[in-house]
């Protein structure tokens, strides 16, 4: 038996063959080049050569790395964090952290005594302080990339890099030579500035010994000098820790192999298409309204209030293109969203709004108003803040109230108009029952009786938060006889998501295409939005401002300990495997919630993954790779129990 593991890089392209007693035969390292395909191809041929094989002696081939879709005659692909981890334990089977520095990106795994992924941390899209990053060094400084490290172990300590960033320490570089400091101190301070970025990605995830280091950067001993340094101890390395992706991958291709002989026949269920006459959730519309529209921006603005002033409602998503007007108003760290609303502004793309609404959520969202502002400087703009109190009791509550008067006083002498109690609580019975109905429609879609993916119905639910409540209350209706009794019996990973605003839904597409089910979420623009009623009263802006303060919590609102509790019980009530934390860059709230969020779930031992994102999908291969991962970790723990 033989099983093949190929690891596409962005620098090299590796190659293992092994048989069936996991004894390699034969190893392959060389330049990726400009097309992963030809390199994955070029292997291929090279090691079926070299030992006289067919394509047909070949039993199993699992392809890895960044290029891993590219390779057409691999029977599965598995991303390089699962790989590396089986590599580094076939050598060195007491590791339980791996380091990782590749071409491309770094990674620190943490395994168990079977090579098993139990945590991993992953660096961003940056290519700070990897393969690329030194050999950009290495030009600059003119000098072999290969003969770095040696030089390094002669250099001094009396210079520092400040940037990891491949530019700025770049012009860096060039500023010290200019100053005359020698190359082996340069150098020597290109990988300390590497080793205190691996060192924090060590410290979290826990340092836990042994440690093994893989790729082609464990090459350079000035880097593994300067990480021992830095982590106290001994880092262990294979002969080639180069191969260590694909040799991970040839082994896991070997498990598969035998897997697929012990058990030839395997049946899969999916969830049904949709029938010709019906229609995708994801492209569900419903514009046709004639209301005048008033725009807001979090999911704690009173949208009955304005519905009674007869206005729709709408919460504005941000430009889908990245400009640079944002960056004329708003500074640097700030909010991806926040940033994508004021491009929406600038490139004027909301003149039809009458008015826009603001709520005084977080930091971002008070200079969100204070740029509103300037820019409708010398216009006649309906511009307002409302303030909201972190505490959820009664006298926050009464607060709130106070505060949702004064708005409502405000839109009657702005408009010139007139807003009655009843005219309160018809809003108000629209929008309970649109929240009834999504309701009803969730609890259908838990208990698996809508066959739609998770991705369809976060889609639908994000574009209902804009739909004129009585209509979407319509569409759900439909949707529900036309998908009743339709159940998805797939047996996936079923997963949790929550956090930050995704106004990107694709994300939860990426999710799902790597082989999960989204199962519930958590989101301010997705479920959480439809989440309690108001009760009809004789004081209505008294009953908003209960529902408001007293509905599921975002992160801005005090008690984190109950967010988590509750996000644990929804997870064991609907049998989850695993939640996924998405937040996006510059979100204070929940990234300060995250420590406690990782040890919550650790000490419980619920799988957590935790996806930090820009705005757009500019980094989608991080986020596919890190989901692919995860869900790996997922399997893997599965098949343990």
């Amino acid at each position: 038996m033989y099983t093949l593991g190929i690891d596409i890089g962005s620098m090299s392209t590796n190659g293992i063959l092994i048989n069936d007693k996991k004894e390699i035969l034969s190893s392959i390292i060389i330049p990726t080049g400009a097309s992963s395909k030809k390199a994955a191809d070029k292997t291929y041929q090279q090691i079926l050569t070299e030992h006289t094989l067919s394509e047909k002696d070949i039993d199993y081939i699992i392809a890895t790395g960044y290029g891993r879709i590219k390779v057409p005659f691999a029977n599965e692909v598995v991303t390089e964090i699962t790989c590396h981890a089986k590599g580094a334990n076939y050598y060195f089977p007491n590791a339980r952290t791996i380091i990782d520095i590749g071409g491309q990106d770094s990674k620190v795994i943490k395994v168990d005594g079977n090579g098993n992924v139990l945590d991993f941390v992953m660096n961003d899209k940056c290519a700070a302080g990897t393969g690329r990053f030194l050999e950009v060094m290495a030009r600059t400084l003119e000098i072999d990339l290969e003969d770095m490290g040696g030089l390094s172990l002669n250099g001094k300590d009396n210079v520092s890099i400040s940037s990891l960033c491949t530019v700025f320490a770049e012009s860096e570089v060039v500023s010290l030579i200019g100053a005359d400091h020698k190359t082996a101190d340069i150098c020597r301070a290109l990988h300390i500035s590497i080793a205190k970025r691996i060192t924090a990605q060590v410290k979290r995830i826990g340092l836990e010994e042994e440690i093994v280091m893989t790729g082609g950067v464990a090459k350079n001993i000035g880097v593994v000098t300067e990480l021992e340094r830095n982590l106290g101890c001994k880092i262990k390395i294979s002969g080639e820790p180069q191969i260590n992706g694909a040799l991970g991958a040839a082994l896991i291709a070997l498990e598969k192999a035998r897997s697929k002989n012990n058990n030839p026949v395997s049946v899969s269920v999916s969830i049904p298409e949709n029938t010709p006459d019906e229609t995708s959730l994801v492209e569900f519309s419903a514009e046709d309204h004639k209301l005048p529209k008033i725009g807001y921006f979090c999911s704690y603005t009173p949208v009955e209030l304005i519905r009674a002033a007869g206005f729709h409602p709408v919460r504005i998503k941000g430009s889908e293109k990245e400009s640079c007007s944002a960056n004329e108003v708003l500074c640097g760290n700030i909010c991806p969203y926040i940033k994508a609303v004021v491009d929406q502004k600038t490139n004027g793309n909301l003149e039809d709004f009458k008015g826009m609404v603001f709520v005084n959520s977080c930091d971002g969202m008070r200079r969100l108003y204070d740029a509103w502002v300037k820019l409708d400087e010398g216009k006649k703009s309906f511009n307002y803040i409302l303030d909201i109190p972190k505490n959820t009791d009664d006298a926050a509550v009464f607060y709130y109230a106070n505060l949702l008067k004064n708005f409502k006083e405000k839109l009657e002498s702005f408009f010139t108009l007139k807003i009655h109690h009843d005219d309160i609580n018809q809003s108000i019975t629209l929008y309970n029952a649109a929240r009834e109905k999504v309701r009803l429609f969730l609890q259908k879609y838990w208990g698996g009786y809508i066959g739609q993916s998770g991705y369809e119905i976060f889609s639908l639910l994000k574009k209902g938060v804009n739909v004129v409540p009585e209509k979407f209350q319509i569409y759900l209706t439909h949707i529900m006889k036309q998908r009743d009794g339709i159940r998805d019996t797939r047996d996936v990973p079923r997963l949790f998501v929550w956090g930050s605003i995704m106004e990107n839904e694709k994300i939860m597409k990426i999710i799902e295409d790597a082989g999960a089910k989204v199962v519930a979420e958590d989101l301010c623009n997705g479920s959480r939005y439809f989440d309690a009623q108001v009760n009809i009263s004789d004081d209505p802006i008294l009953s908003i401002a209960k529902r408001y303060i007293m509905r599921s919590p975002c992160s801005r609102m005090v008690n984190i300990f109950e967010r988590i509790n509750k996000v644990l019980s929804i997870m064991q009530e609907k049998s989850i495997h695993g939640a996924i934390y998405h937040t996006l860059k510059f979100c204070d709230h929940n990234l300060l919630d995250y420590p406690m969020i990782k040890k919550t779930f650790h000490e419980k031992n619920v799988p957590l993954l935790h996806l930090n994102c820009d705005y757009s999908l500019s980094s989608e291969g991080q986020i596919k790779t890190r989901v692919e991962a995860f869900l790996e970790q997922l399997t893997s723990a599965s098949r343990k129990e």
